[in-house]
């Protein structure tokens, strides 16, 4: 399989007016489409900083990062997180005042795609996530943390990029969601070739990942794959 992203040597220091920290050191690993990995660790063992490079939203300060071979620092990384990868976060972070539908449509919007292709491709995603069309008209507060999650994952779905980050996705979901989340995260890398990155403390999501990565005070190791 294609690499579609490879970190070599990455590190990463965090600078203040008065010290350094180092919250990642010499950090070497690869990622696939059709694959399901999950970056387990403790608190501040440097998943976060990880994730957030993985994103774009910063380059290494030491060692490269590529995305489909190309060095993180010579891209666009605006057009890379609005065309390439979506970021799904714990507190789902769904537009309070656009509609379910409105969510998933907005991604697209920005792209300036024609209104009907929108909608209906929008439609399509949240149907792809299992949600009822008799949902697509409410607010997020009008439906219930898994619905929520699960418009999250169409909404970064719809950006059209393959490559989907998720942070603790299943952090503020029951145990019943939860396995309907890791389920369709699963479905999304093994049927429709999503590289699905996903950092987490939950065993069930590390246990359903085709890959464990481990992170301990910024170093990464193989878990197991």
């Amino acid at each position: 399989m294609v690499k579609i992203i490879e970190a070599k040597n990455v590190g990463y220091i965090y600078q203040s007016k008065y010290q350094k920290t180092k919250a990642l050191t010499e950090v070497s690993c690869s990622f696939e489409q059709g694959r399901v990995y999950a970056i387990t660790g403790k608190s501040g063992s440097g998943k976060s900083t990880f994730l957030s490079l993985l994103a774009g939203l910063d380059v290494p300060t030491e060692g490269n990062l590529y995305i489909d071979g190309k060095d993180i620092r010579e891209i666009d990384r605006d057009a890379y997180r609005m065309n390439r990868a979506s970021v799904i976060y714990q507190a789902f972070h769904l537009f309070p005042l656009l509609t379910v539908l409105e969510n998933v449509m907005f991604p697209m919007q920005l792209q300036h795609i024609s209104k009907k292709e929108v909608k209906n491709r929008a439609q399509e995603f949240l149907a792809k996530v299992g949600l009822p069309d008799n949902l697509y008209g409410k607010m997020p507060n009008m439906i219930s943390g898994g619905e929520q999650q699960r418009v999250a994952i169409a909404r970064a779905m719809s950006s059209g990029g393959q490559i989907l980050l998720a942070d603790e996705p299943t952090g503020n979901l029951d145990s019943q969601n939860e396995s309907v989340i890791v389920e369709l995260l699963c479905k999304l890398a093994h049927e429709e070739n999503y590289a699905v990155i996903v950092v987490t403390h939950n065993e069930k999501v590390a246990e359903a990942a085709d890959v464990v990565y481990g992170m301990l005070d910024g170093a990464l190791e193989v878990v197991r794959g």
